[in-house]
């Protein structure tokens, strides 16, 4: 087995450089995506944590050409604080707390150990085998917390990037203990089969964990971008007072719903209301008043209407109803029936309780009608119908 790890001729230097760069380059990106591109909490520890990874491996190329104190302690230092940001910027993102004390004395308990091993008894092996199992704990917690509580948008990133960190964690616990069993050479860049993986299995990882946390971010971006567009769509066809479709809508609803009826030959009712004497209502009780009228009309009226009907308001004290699968016969009762319930409501109000009357017009759609207007309009002249022959009641046309 000893013989196995130590005869490779392949000069790590290598794979060394090319680690380096890459990381270099991942850590340019990922500084450049936190500086001009939208990101979200924990975004900037796993910059942090990119390039800490970065810095440290530029550190061990430099080996020979700056002190010890700086191409091992400090750049174990850094692999650690690598690992640690993106733990806590995992915590971050997810919304959780995180532990910067606990997280700091870890470090610094760590560095000492690196500078035992470095200046007091110089040690490879051990200096080795302590960065393993430390990597391998730590890459542990992180896989726990993005397999913990997954929101469901980000369930695939949370799984490949916990894939990574699984494979990592692994093999640095495999690394711990076949440096413990087969003492490693004093020069970390001796050609050696186990270093040689370590260096092309760190290159993987940086490649892998960088676009993952920027997919992650990017899937955030994505989230909220749905978020507001449905909030702007929502804004742009509900009425904001009352919470149900505004005349946009309602319209787009009824032309909707006349292609439904043509295509399976159903019935379609449209009724037209319009609050009584609500001009008077906002002149002796003011606009707050008739506000609270206005929520709570829509709401005695919602709560008498099926899941299928299409309620809305066209402005003012006019609201209307499209009723699908429903005959004039129909449409009349479901009319009487809201008049019935908004004359019976008590309106409470801050300046007193209210009681309020409906006049509503209702018409069917007729044959080979292809205008939701005319209907709309039809309606509108029997609600004004309601109106002349002494209002709180249901005319049909």
């Amino acid at each position: 087995m000893q013989e196995i790890l130590t005869t490779y001729s392949f000069d790590p230097r290598v794979l060394l450089i090319i680690l380096t760069g890459v990381a270099i380059i991942l850590a340019v990106i990922m500084n450049l995506i936190l500086l001009f591109r939208k990101t979200y909490p924990g975004f900037g520890l796993w910059t942090m944590g990119i390039t800490a990874f970065a810095l440290g491996w530029n550190l061990i190329l430099l080996r020979n050409v700056f002190p010890d104190i700086f191409t091992i302690v400090l750049a174990n230092m850094l692999f650690l604080t690598a690992a640690i940001s993106f733990l806590e910027g995992i915590k971050i993102f997810r919304g959780k707390r995180t532990r910067k004390t606990l997280f700091i004395a870890i470090i610094f308990l760590y560095t000492v150990f690196q500078s035992y091993f470095t200046f007091a008894d110089y040690n490879t092996s051990a200096r080795i085998i302590l960065v393993s199992f430390i990597s391998a704990i730590i890459c542990g917690f992180i896989v726990f917390e993005l397999l913990s509580n997954i929101p469901a948008d980000l369930r695939i990133t949370s799984y490949l990037t916990a894939g990574v960190f699984i494979l990592y964690s692994t093999f640095m616990f495999i690394r711990g203990i076949l440096t413990t069993l087969h003492p490693s050479p004093q020069n970390f860049l001796e050609p050696n089969i186990i270093t040689a993986i370590t260096l092309l299995l760190n290159l993987f990882f940086i490649i892998a964990v960088t676009f993952s946390f920027i997919m992650t971010n990017n899937i955030r971006m994505e989230i909220e971008l749905r978020g507001t567009m449905t909030q702007l769509q929502k804004m742009a066809t509900t009425d904001p007072l009352t919470g149900i479709p505004n005349y946009r809508f309602f319209f787009q609803a009824g032309e909707q719903e006349m292609r439904r009826v043509y295509r399976y030959k159903n019935h379609l009712s449209v009724l037209m209301l319009d609050i009584d004497h609500f001009k008077k209502i906002n002149d002796k009780y003011g606009h707050a008043v008739g506000d609270t009228v206005l929520a709570t009309f829509a709401d005695v009226c919602k709560k008498c209407l099926r899941d299928i009907d299409i309620f809305g308001r066209l402005g003012g004290e006019e609201f209307a109803v499209i009723s699908p699968q429903t005959d004039i016969i129909g449409a009349k009762i479901l009319a009487q029936r809201l008049r019935t319930n908004i004359e019976q409501a008590e309106i409470k109000t801050e300046k007193g309780n209210v009681r309020i009357t409906v006049s509503i017009g209702a018409t069917e759609l007729l044959p080979q009608e292809n205008n939701f207007e005319s209907v709309l309009k039809r309606a509108d002249d029997a609600m004004y119908e309601a109106k002349r022959k002494g209002r709180n009641r249901v005319v049909a046309l």
